[in-house]
């Protein structure tokens, strides 16, 4: 289900991050260490690297841009831009407010998304993938796999995973497997990407929302 990605308040500013840490594989809050490090501007040996702290700008972009103010403006625009720096070295370029909570990234390199689109929570983008072509909407669960491209207007549902390469150019249902140049719906009942991999998985979405609750 797709939701209002902004984020307004402090503590939805420290879940968002939280999230996105938890399903990466990292703890919840950021060390000591790797703050002192981000203080240096050394991104590349904090815990998770350059694309954790791209995940972590974007959400303090988000969340500046929604404040009042002369000195919110002013932070705003710093963020902004070590966050559009960041993008630049690892390839990304990715809307501030296109992602609920959890955005995957596991590696870097060239990931574009049309700044139009609209996505729910708990989203995977693996390297060389393109989401362009006009106004999109999805749910939760998107699973785009390396090489995979979503061109054209359309709306998506939960729990779409588009296979390694493929070229999508219409809408989809929820819950299906997508594959093929152009991409045709190989199955359905389509699990959750979290749902597929693993336990581990499993285990951290259950962390995020007990996490969500508690800022509710």
């Amino acid at each position: 289900m797709t939701t209002n990605n902004y984020i307004s308040s402090k503590s939805e500013l420290q879940f968002f991050i939280a999230a996105d840490r938890i399903m990466n594989g990292l703890p919840a809050r950021i060390s000591i260490r790797d703050r002192v490090f981000l203080l240096f501007g050394l991104s590349s040996l904090i815990e998770g690297g350059k694309t954790k702290e791209y995940l972590r700008l974007m959400r303090y972009s988000n969340y500046y841009s929604n404040q009042k103010g002369i000195v919110n403006r002013i932070i705003s625009k710093i963020v902004d831009f070590k966050y559009y720096k960041l993008g630049l070295e690892l390839g990304f370029s990715i809307s501030p407010k296109s992602f609920g909570y959890v955005l995957v990234i596991p590696h870097y390199g060239t990931i574009v998304i049309n700044g139009d689109c609209i996505f729910g929570n708990y989203c995977v983008l693996h390297t060389s993938t393109c989401i362009a072509g006009g106004e999109k909407t999805f749910g939760d669960g998107l699973y785009l796999s390396a090489g995979a491209k979503i061109t054209g207007k359309g709306e998506y549902g939960d729990a779409i995973s588009i296979a390694a390469n493929s070229v999508v150019k219409c809408s989809a249902p929820s819950h299906c497997l997508l594959a093929g140049m152009p991409a045709e719906i190989k199955k359905t009942d389509y699990p959750f990407w979290y749902e597929r991999d693993g336990e581990r998985f499993q285990h951290r979405v259950l962390k995020v929302e007990e996490l969500k609750k508690k800022i509710h």
